[in-house]
């Protein structure tokens, strides 16, 4: 179960529109990335990245993680300047595009569903609330995961990371959803995993409750 707690549970039942992020937070999906992201490193040559690290890019878009990831091989010695100038496959396309071809091919098949957030999400649906589903993973991917957990009926929307300007911890992907739901921010409530998205709610001026293998961790006010 998601939560017991009767105070979540009223903010659950007082809001309107529900948004969920998808990696983290209704998808065991996480680790998966991480293998992916390292899997595309060793492919080319250099060395893994920590877990901690990994842990850390939860929920950014793939510009500001790429470019981080490259600084951190720079300043680790493992990469060049001038290699990552002269590397077609170093830009910030090819390694978005080879991390999430990596991804979809061997490692998404194998995330995992938390049966406490399907089943919240199945019950919040059945009482008439307005669901929503924002992620900054691309469109091919939020389609894979609602279609094969049988969830995608529950979901008036979904928005995408290539759907707004700004990524998450900017607020821009949860204002669109909000709005796809015909909702003012205040009647909101956003399910989030990682701190990136736990920002981008706030910047939103949207209440959201911290998610955590499927269970409810903490409360974050807007």
């Amino acid at each position: 179960m998601f939560t017991t707690d009767p105070k979540v549970l009223a903010r659950i039942a007082a809001a309107q529109g529900l948004i969920f992020d998808m990696d983290g937070t209704i998808i065991d999906s996480e680790g998966n990335h991480h293998k992916a992201t390292n899997h595309m490193l060793k492919d080319l040559g250099l060395p893994p990245l920590t877990t901690e690290v990994l842990e850390s890019y939860a929920g950014l878009p793939d510009k500001p993680m790429f470019s981080d990831i490259l600084a951190r091989l720079q300043a680790a010695g493992a990469l060049t300047q001038e290699q990552i100038a002269s590397d077609p496959r170093l830009t910030i396309e090819a390694l978005s595009h080879t991390k999430r071809q990596i991804y979809e091919e061997i490692y998404m098949p194998q995330d995992v569903l938390y049966a406490s957030m399907a089943e919240l999400i199945r019950d919040c649906a059945a009482q008439g609330k307005r669901l929503a589903l924002a992620t900054s993973s691309p469109r091919t991917q939020a389609d894979f995961i609602l279609r094969t957990s049988k969830l995608q009926p529950y979901f008036a929307s979904v928005i995408t990371g290539d759907m707004v300007e700004h990524g998450k911890p900017a607020p821009d992907i949860f204002l669109l959803a909000a709005q796809s739901l015909n909702l003012k921010p205040e009647d909101c409530l956003v399910f989030e995993d990682g701190q990136h998205g736990l920002n981008a709610a706030k910047a939103a001026h949207i209440d959201a409750l911290h998610c955590l293998n499927g269970e409810f961790q903490a409360f974050y006010p807007a």
